[in-house]
């Protein structure tokens, strides 16, 4: 078993991690930032990629923009469509499903491999980035949130060795993450953090069956969050490829106000009893 690389930045992102991660050329700048920005929701399916604007947003040329979409089409994150021009990519409906159906597929036999086998130091640090992906999600960080949680799935297909696997496995698991971008229910969370941790525990105790049980469950689960008759909502590019939003805050607890006190009269002298008249 090979330990996962504990330096990808976005492990969701197809080809933007492992060796290719600490190269800094344009091409590899501009894919990193629309990559980044449909990953992490912040560009919705079906949306327009025109070649004008993002030339500005991104501030690179029409060549090299002309490259990253080719890429990402490859990937198919990225629909071309001649005489309109390149859209984010949208699944259908019954696509999404056979794409879930083959994450089962693939990542049943993944934790039923590595349970088979003595865990190596890769489990630690899976364990150590999910008590992160809990962090994230209970601070509001999204971006973060969704990038750990594709993350955890690649780190146990790194984990077996199979590089075929893992590369087969990062095409699935963005597709995965596109849908969901399109699908799904807003203030869910498709990717349950105890449930990672229930399927670390299956494979350290060696109990494959249940691994394999657990990692179906998981991915059903997932699946069943989605909307699938839902429609993204427009969006601004500029925005969206500004960056991750930051996660909310809680308001500052306001501050009683110093209450002066009310000045209270001195008490006056009780009036003098009126003598009574003397009556005849």
């Amino acid at each position: 078993m090979t330990k996962p690389s504990a330096t990808s930045s976005h492990a969701i992102a197809p080809d933007l991690d492992g060796p290719g991660a600490a190269d800094t050329t344009e091409e590899t700048r501009v894919q990193r930032r629309l990559a980044e920005a449909i990953f992490e929701h912040r560009i919705p399916p079906g949306t327009k990629l025109p070649e004008v604007d993002l030339c500005r947003i991104l501030g690179t040329s029409r060549g090299t923009l002309r490259k990253v979409l080719d890429r990402l089409a490859t990937e198919q994150l990225v629909e071309q469509i001649p005489n309109r021009g390149a859209f984010v990519a949208k699944p259908s409906v019954e696509v999404t499903r056979d794409v879930y159906a083959l994450r089962r597929i693939l990542e049943a036999g993944v934790v039923r491999t590595l349970a088979k086998c003595a865990c190596g130091p890769w489990i630690e640090d899976v364990r150590q980035q999910v008590g992160e992906e809990r962090e994230a999600n209970r601070v509001g960080d999204t971006g973060r949130y969704i990038r750990l949680a594709g993350k955890f799935h690649l780190d146990l297909a790194a984990a077996t060795g199979n590089t075929a696997l893992n590369q087969h496995l990062k095409r699935v698991v963005a597709q995965t993450s596109l849908m969901t971008a399109l699908y799904d229910e807003p203030g869910t969370n498709t990717c349950s953090v105890h449930e990672h941790l229930e399927i670390l525990d299956a494979i350290q105790a060696g109990q494959h069956a249940e691994a394999e049980r657990l990692m179906e469950d998981h991915l059903i689960g997932c699946e069943r969050q989605l909307r699938l008759d839902a429609e993204p909502k427009p969006v601004d590019l500029s925005t969206a490829l500004s960056g991750p939003a930051p996660a909310k805050s809680a308001p500052p607890a306001k501050t009683a106000k110093a209450v002066k006190p009310i000045p209270v009269p001195a008490s006056r002298p009780a009036a003098k009893p009126k003598r009574a008249k003397a009556t005849a």
